[in-house]
């Protein structure tokens, strides 16, 4: 029950019981009425109700009046003479105070709400995870998700846009962390209340519909990413085996994949229990990074293949930049774990810090990895970007590390997932018990891995795919719902006009990259299709 209901039930029944005592006077023997009953002694209780508007954590304060103990039944007045002595008596002679029925549930109301005010003042709410995680943690979770695999196709990208790319890379990070913290502040929209995950921000704001639109667009990102993750593994998994002779082909790979990455699902329950990984996560991708730029400047295709020309290079490819957008965007996608992320924070308040030194890092090393790789192959380079530079030890450690990242990130991928399903459902341990609780939570998330290994054995085209899912879900939830949800949540008004006119722009870059992102990317499938049907 909110802690506003509890003092409002409470209020109620104090102004009721008082006005209960004005009726209920009595006349005494001497023909005297009765005073009526003394007001019940009052203690100001004071409470804290944590609170977020504009991306920064404030403190509200609600202070009542409430019984600072018992509630009891204060004595009338008494003629003279008419009372007891009580100094003989023993403490068990003592009549204890009487508690009516309706101020019984006043009392159970007060012991509910001081139970909640000490659970939100250890960061402990019902259903939601403690917030014990610091700045470090929380940047490494952010930067888990969000530099992944897309980094692998950054080059990639360059070759479609030319050198313009770069400009394309910082905007995208800025309105990378310019969304961040509109969605963390459409969380906090109504003062004393946190919503709790992307789908609910959209029923807010749009009702129903605005509910399932979000679902659609949140699940498909997080449930293909995984699809991605699954099909890069799988492929790095066979390009390496190949070369020690063992004949495994590569959808056979991502069944294990997919199996390996079943395990920490199955045993995960909560965002908080994934912290370890994304550090290790963090740290793979590093590794990644330093192995492609490095080993791209080394081994320029001018040096791999000195006989055919050099690979071409533009400042500016206009008609590639919408598409490229949405593969840029997606390096940057990780809005579905946001509110996650920052519902585990010990200081809310460090969001928007936290979210913006994300992006700057991830633009940091996108730079990197893609002006060295574009650099080095030019119009010639592939993605993934691993797939350009010379075969050996750098190769093979960087495809073993990238394989480690996928692994370890899939599963934080498929919780934000789970988490949103299993409180839409009630899947929890209160309500079924702690042993079927963990029968539906391992039966229902196996049958979801399965399902997402099966549309992976369908699809193995990754580039294209990665296209597809970044031009249709990720753009939308990267760039245009935040805005949207944001403005009819808080109003027009409370930007002011600069801001409107960047979130115009903002909006218009993100329509324009998701449609032409999505057709480019269908065209592209069909054509891979029907290549692989006749050969």
């Amino acid at each position: 029950m909110p802690v506003t209901t509890l003092i409002r039930r409470v209020l109620n029944r104090s102004n009721t019981l008082a006005d209960s005592d004005d009726v209920a006077r009595t006349a005494t023997p001497d023909g005297r009425r009765n005073a009526p009953a003394s007001p019940m002694p009052i203690a100001s209780t004071t409470f804290n109700a944590a609170d977020q508007d504009a991306g920064m954590a404030t403190t509200t304060r609600f202070t009542s009046n409430f019984p600072n103990s018992a509630i009891y039944e204060e004595p009338t007045t008494m003629a003279e003479g008419d009372f007891t002595d009580t100094s003989s008596m023993s403490d068990t002679d003592v009549k204890m105070p009487i508690v009516e029925d309706g101020e019984k549930d006043a009392v159970e109301d007060l012991t509910m709400l001081e139970s909640q005010v000490a659970e939100q003042e250890q960061g402990i709410q019902h259903g939601q995870p403690a917030r014990n995680a610091g700045f470090l943690r929380s940047f490494s979770s952010v930067v888990c998700i969000i530099i992944g695999t897309g980094c692998l196709q950054i080059p990639y990208a360059f070759a479609k846009t030319g050198w313009i790319g770069v400009i394309v890379v910082v905007l995208s990070a800025f309105i990378g962390g310019y969304t961040g913290v509109l969605t963390i502040k459409c969380l906090y929209y109504q003062h004393g209340h946190r919503l709790h995950s992307f789908p609910q921000i959209g029923r807010a704001a749009f009702g129903r519909y605005g509910q399932y639109a979000t679902q659609f667009f949140n699940y498909l990102y997080s449930l293909g990413t995984t699809c991605l993750y699954i099909i890069l593994a799988g492929q790095f998994i066979y390009q390496l085996v190949s070369t020690l002779g063992v004949n495994i082909s590569q959808k056979v790979w991502m069944i294990l994949v997919a199996l390996i990455i079943w395990i920490p699902v199955a045993i995960l329950k909560e965002m908080s229990e994934a912290a370890i990984l994304a550090i290790f996560g963090l740290l793979a991708s590093v590794v990644v990074i330093v192995v492609a730029t490095v080993m791209s400047i080394a081994h320029p295709y001018t040096k791999m293949h000195p006989t055919e020309p050099a690979p071409g290079e533009d400042i500016a490819i206009a008609i590639g930049i919408p598409v490229a957008l949405s593969s840029i965007v997606f390096s940057y996608s990780g809005s579905v774990v946001y509110p996650h992320v920052e519902a585990s924070m010990k200081k809310p308040k460090q969001w928007s810090m936290v979210v913006y030194t994300a992006m700057g890092f991830c633009c940091v090393c996108y730079l990197l990895i893609g002006v060295s790789g574009y650099w080095a192959y030019g119009d010639k380079v592939v993605s993934p970007v691993l797939d350009s530079i010379p075969g050996g030890a750098p190769a093979t450690i960087a495809k073993i590390m990238i394989t480690l990242h996928v692994i370890i990130a899939a599963p934080i991928m498929l919780l934000t997932f789970f988490l949103e399903v299993e409180q839409g459902w009630k899947i929890n341990a209160e309500r079924l018990g702690k042993k079927r609780e963990f029968i539906v939570r391992l039966v229902y998330r196996s049958v979801v891995v399965a399902l997402v290994c099966a549309v992976s054995l369908a699809i193995p085209y990754f580039a294209d795919f990665l296209s597809l899912i970044s031009s249709i879900a990720c753009v939308t939830m990267f760039a245009i719902l935040p805005i949207v949800c944001y403005l009819k949540l808080y109003g027009h008004k409370v930007a002011p006009w600069y801001e409107k006119i960047w979130m115009a722009v903002v909006l218009v870059i993100g329509i324009v990259a998701s449609v032409w992102g999505s057709v480019d990317a269908i065209k592209s499938l069909i054509r891979d299709v029907k290549g692989g049907a006749h050969s």
